[in-house]
């Protein structure tokens, strides 16, 4: 079974898999908002070199990314078709019969279907070149100085979100092949079908959510820990001076 890849880490030995931990989510926030202020193409095709760049320099395996890419890639089509049916303004194709596009709403869909693959690119550079615990850890030294915000708890509810979405796609993934398998796509019935596969999926989640409670539980979790040390170098500054030069250039434009 292929396994799924997405959001998960992969071992390494690059310049961003060494980053610092802190200065790396730093990254993350600088490169989505400059995705979410990217307006002309421009922008786009800085951005799209850059998250590239990071996918290649970190050496992921991007075929099996691409595989995994597939929802979003779906969801933005969905996006991308929507703006152009819905949106207002000057007819695509004048005389077409069916349904009129127009191209002020196929540049809106094309920019928001743009941002969230964009996104899901960042999210895959950072997640597959950074250790789930290390991330928890870098959220929690952002949010230690801000009063009246629980910062371990926040970044454990962070950690958690992660793992349960890994399994739930892991679940999922898993069940689909048995379901192959079992020739249950020969059923023509999409209620029987949901129900092969939605039923089991929430079954084996709450499973699993119940053995890491209890896990978590056996080995007496406390939010007072001992607290993480980070070391930046030279090379984390400039990465991250590159992603603020990228939000710079994206703003100004």
């Amino acid at each position: 079974m292929a396994q799924v890849i997405f959001l998960r880490y992969m071992p390494g030995d690059t310049l961003l898999h060494k980053m610092d931990g802190r200065l790396k989510l730093f990254c993350l926030v600088v490169l989505s908002v400059a995705v979410g202020l990217a307006t002309g193409w421009i922008h786009f095709l800085v951005l799209l070199g850059a998250t590239v760049t990071a996918l290649v320099w970190a050496k992921l395996p991007l075929g099996a990314l691409l595989r995994d890419w597939r929802f979003f890639a779906v969801i933005g089509v969905v996006i991308l078709v929507a703006n152009a049916v819905f949106v207002p303004g000057e007819p695509l194709l004048p005389y077409f019969p069916l349904v009129e596009v127009s191209q002020e709403g196929l540049g809106v869909g094309l920019r928001f279907a743009g941002r969230l693959l964009l996104i899901v690119m960042v999210c895959s550079a950072v997640m597959g070149t950074t250790p789930i615990s290390v991330l928890r850890d870098a959220l929690e030294w952002c949010l230690r100085p801000v009063p009246f915000v629980p910062a371990a708890r926040v970044a454990m509810m962070m950690n958690l979100t992660i793992v349960f979405v890994c399994v739930i796609m892991d679940n999922y993934a898993e069940m689909v092949y048995a379901q192959k398998s079992r020739c249950v796509e020969s059923c023509r019935n999409p209620i029987k079908r949901m129900k092969f596969l939605a039923l089991p999926l929430l079954t084996r989640t709450l499973q699993r959510t119940e053995e890491i409670v209890y896990a978590m539980e056996s080995r007496c979790y406390s939010e007072t820990r001992t607290q993480p040390i980070f070391t930046a170098h030279k090379a984390d500054w400039g990465v991250a001076g590159a992603c603020l030069g990228v939000l710079i250039f994206v703003s100004s434009g």
